[in-house]
């Protein structure tokens, strides 16, 4: 069960563990408010009065991502982080604001690998986020194939199906400058049985594209989120 309501403005309200992460949860920390509109779902985050996230989303599990989402800095009072999103969900470009909504500096990505990097010289003092330059190991051909390869293979457990049991499980991983993947572990649990068929479905899956650094293969340690649907 998930702790919401609905009023008759067509406002959904819930709680959420996590602003940055599209799971519901029952007693979270946050407050989340969607407004349905013509093109999807309207999401705002608050932490008591304050908004600190702004996005839409395309389904009603907040996990395909569309348009522009603002995330907001509480204490200095404006969106300090943009991340834009295709139609399909991809991040296409992520960028940090000053208090002015002038751009700081601008990652733009394709098939959500980076693919080029600009730092606006005259907001440099300005920065706060820092990011690195090297391309992250992705799965071959993009998220849209990672999920399209979750979708294939996942084997749902029985029991934790008899038991209800669904959520989102989320690993930390090696990817090495060849591709092979190592060292996975469960940073976000749900139940162990939906971890095991999460680490399962992980060491099944072909080798990734590996990370580079100024044009040179190198190790990388990826997260990838997986998550159960009853």
């Amino acid at each position: 069960m998930l702790s919401c309501k609905l009023f008759a403005n067509d406002t959904l309200i819930f709680k959420i563990s996590n602003s940055w992460r599209p799971e519901k949860a029952f007693n979270g920390r946050y407050i989340r408010k969607v407004v349905q509109t013509d093109s999807g779902f309207l999401a705002l985050d608050y932490t008591g009065n304050n908004l600190i996230a702004k996005g839409y989303y395309s389904d009603t599990s907040f996990t395909i991502s569309l348009y522009c989402h603002y995330f907001y800095n509480v204490d200095k009072g404006f969106p300090q982080e943009l991340k834009c999103y295709d139609s399909v969900g991809n991040l296409d470009m992520h960028a940090e604001l000053n208090k002015n909504g002038d751009t700081i500096w601008r990652q733009t990505f394709q098939g959500e690998t980076m693919i080029s990097s600009k730092v606006f010289s005259e907001y440099e003092s300005e920065r706060t986020i820092f990011f690195s330059m090297q391309k992250p190991a992705v799965f071959p051909g993009g998220s849209a194939n990672w999920k399209k390869y979750v979708a294939a293979n996942l084997k749902y457990p029985k029991e934790a199906r008899k038991q209800k049991i669904y959520g989102m499980v989320t690993l930390e991983f090696t990817v090495s400058a060849e591709g092979k993947l190592a060292n996975a572990k469960i940073i976000q649990s749900v139940s162990p049985l939906l971890d095991e068929e999460a680490l399962r479905l992980l060491r099944a899956s072909p080798n990734w594209l590996p990370s580079e650094e100024n044009g040179v293969k190198t190790d990388f340690i990826q997260r990838q989120s997986i998550i159960f649907k009853l």
